[in-house]
């Protein structure tokens, strides 16, 4: 009996201290993740503040010379909203409940940029061809602050152990602080988040917010609410068992096998099934206000054009929705490289630009690397994508894409391609010059290609004639089809004067 009551008493024991220290946690007064030393609020929206504390508790914080105050609820969240602001800093965030205080320090307001997608996104300044001597030219920009919000564990080819696995199943994946940039920080964040930064810092003089999350190889539906996902039948062999569904490619499908080989649990989750990526990155950052977003992915949808079409629209919709503001979103057009259905998506990503508002796409085809998933030359794409930004977004007078196929027209034996002339000035008034067309050192007009009503594909002999590209049809062949850039590494050489290049792209012949 006395052995029996000491055992009883020790259950007690242990039960009350984990009760404390549960109680503990819960009641310690926290901000949301994305609330750190460094950081950049966006400036002309109201500002939410948000985080934690014990339930019921009374929250006080101090902004701008203001106090807002909040009751947190029966889960322990909290938030208050401050007036819009204007760009400038530093600032301090005072926020204090019962006998705790947490102060943010160095908090600059301004322009806050989402930069998502996978390895390509992801990929680190230090590696881009560039990278060594931007990390040597001088001092940079201070008022440029990054947050990259890194795996918690690497999706190579290795196979978690168990604390690893257990994580993931969390969702406690996507993790970071905000950093001034020095060295350090700034050769391991995004080579094309760093420069589109870096553009925008430098044409607009306002503090820059770059938040980094983004994961090699992971396909789209992963950073697709799960819940939307269900909603449509087409989805549901992708989420009933998607490590063997044919919807999702399957070099995911293999990646995420080796990566939970030691896993004993059949739910065993992984941030490439459709959902997590955005349960575990995207969610906790839909309250915190954005300028928009600039994405670079595709690479693991590349098998199934028409389904990433699908995908792609309902992501950008969705994230849209959750944010409740149509930001801006722009997105990079796969590069080249010998493997096939490229050309397809390249095409498909060009098409999506008619369907989706308020979004732009850079080129990236000129820069490919035929044997190469990731191409060195990021700065070029990140600075293309940072033009999209200046002329629709900054409202500047800038030229932002290369020459647009408007129509082909047969006649006389010759194709007439015709180009559109975008906007480059706020003042729709003024009469625009057409854009000149034109290829690199005056080198010959390549990467035209003709489809006859038979479907045989035929290369095309084509020139620059003012404003159009002639292409000579061959004597007795019917075309149906104009092709451009559309061999999956492609040296085709269409540019602008602004040193811009033409899309992939497919056109009809009338």
């Amino acid at each position: 009996m006395m052995v029996r009551f000491l055992f009883l008493l020790l259950l007690n024991v242990l039960a009350f201290d984990f009760s404390k220290a549960q109680n503990g946690v819960d009641s310690k007064l926290t901000l949301a993740p994305v609330f750190s030393d460094h950081m950049v609020l966006q400036r002309n929206k109201p500002v939410k503040i948000y985080g934690k504390a014990a339930s019921g508790s009374n929250v006080t914080v101090q902004f701008l010379d203001q106090t807002m105050r909040a009751k947190a609820d029966q889960s322990g969240k909290w938030d208050v909203v401050f007036p819009a602001a204007k760009e400038g800093g530093p600032y301090v965030i005072s926020v204090a409940a019962n006998d705790q205080k947490i102060n943010v320090n160095d908090v600059l307001i301004g322009d806050v940029w989402l930069c998502s997608g996978q390895s390509n996104m992801d990929f680190a300044l230090r590696d881009a061809q560039t990278g060594p001597d931007e990390l040597q030219a001088g001092p940079l920009d201070p008022d440029m602050r990054l947050l990259k919000m890194a795996g918690a564990v690497s999706t190579g080819d290795v196979a978690w152990d168990s604390a690893s696995l257990e994580k993931v199943n969390r969702y406690e994946f996507f993790s970071g602080k905000w950093k001034s940039p020095d060295k350090a920080s700034v050769a391991s964040f995004s080579a094309i988040a760093y420069y589109f930064g870096k553009q925008i810092k430098k044409e607009t003089n306002v503090p820059i917010g770059l938040i980094q999350v983004a994961l090699g190889g992971s396909p789209t539906e992963s950073w697709i609410d799960r819940a939307l996902l269900e909603k449509d039948p087409q989805f549901a062999g992708m989420l009933g068992d998607w490590s063997h569904s044919d919807l999702v490619m399957d070099w995911c499908r293999e990646r995420a096998a080796k990566n939970i080989t030691n896993a004993r649990s059949k739910d065993q989750k992984h941030p490439y099934q459709p959902g997590y990526s955005f349960q575990a990155g995207i969610a906790p950052l839909t309250g915190f206000p954005i300028t928009g977003v600039i994405w670079y992915q595709g690479e693991s949808n590349v098998f199934n054009v028409p389904l990433h079409e699908q995908l792609f629209t309902m992501l950008v919709k969705s994230w849209r929705e959750k944010w409740n503001d149509t930001f801006p979103f722009y997105y990079v057009q796969l590069s080249s490289i010998e493997r096939p259905y490229w050309p397809e998506f390249r095409d498909s990503q060009r098409r999506l630009l008619t369907k989706i508002p308020n979004s732009g796409m850079a080129v990236s085809f000129d820069f490919g690397d035929s044997l190469n998933v990731h191409p060195t030359r990021k700065k070029e794409v990140g600075e293309r994508l940072a033009l999209l930004a200046l002329r629709d977004h900054y409202q500047k007078s800038v030229m932002a894409n290369g020459p647009v196929p408007e129509k082909a027209t047969l006649k006389n034996g010759a194709i007439r391609i015709q180009f559109l002339n975008k906007k480059t000035t706020l003042d729709h008034n003024k009469a625009l010059p057409k854009q000149k067309l034109l290829t690199k050192n005056n080198a010959p007009l390549t990467g035209f290609e003709l489809v006859t009503e038979s479907g045989k594909r035929l290369v095309a002999n084509a020139r620059i004639e003012g404003d159009e590209v002639i292409i000579h049809v061959p004597a007795g062949e019917r075309i149906r089809t104009v092709l451009y850039a559309y061999q999956p590494f492609t040296r085709a050489n269409l540019y602008n004067e602004a040193g811009l290049p033409a899309s992939t792209f497919s056109i009809a012949v009338k």
